[in-house]
């Protein structure tokens, strides 16, 4: 019983510890892939799109970047967006629902010589710092995930 003690119960700890590092790593490709996904679409929606039906506000790519980022609240990401002629900072993301502003701005942006791009972050707390103490109290260190994407504005 002794030694089933001692080997269970840091494997214990183990096993919590891969799943809490699992779901970080989860969390930060569903970051990627959603920030991606937005500056593709923010892309294709660039410079041919002024005064058209298929231009984009910046609450349309907060929607479409808090639609696609699962599992991570849109009031725990700070995001950028970037294009040439302007840069508009959301933070936390859920403060840019209301903003009716056009993004990518129209102006400057030229199809095939213009960037844009997307920069995101997000704290992640994990259990896994309640293990390690400090000075007999648990704490609790985040982790920032963080997520860039460049495109180029297509025509």
């Amino acid at each position: 019983m002794l030694e089933f003690s001692m080997t269970a119960v840091p494997l214990l700890f183990v096993i919590i510890s891969l799943g809490y590092m699992a779901l970080g790593m989860w969390q930060y490709h569903t970051l990627a892939e959603a920030v991606n996904m937005t500056a593709r679409v923010a892309a294709v929606h660039g410079a041919g799109c002024a005064g058209q039906s298929c231009a984009t506000t910046v609450a349309n790519m907060e929607a479409l970047l808090a639609a696609k980022a699962i599992g991570i609240p849109a009031s725990s990401m700070n995001v950028t967006f970037t294009s040439s002629a302007s840069t508009v900072t959301c933070n936390p993301l859920s403060s840019c629902s209301s903003n009716s502003a056009a993004w990518p701005s129209l102006s400057g942006n030229v199809a095939g010589t213009t960037d844009i791009s997307i920069k995101a972050t997000y704290q992640f707390s994990s259990a896994i710092g309640m293990w390690s103490t400090d000075h007999g109290g648990v704490t609790f260190n985040p982790v920032t995930l963080a997520a860039n994407a460049t495109q180029a504005v297509a025509n």
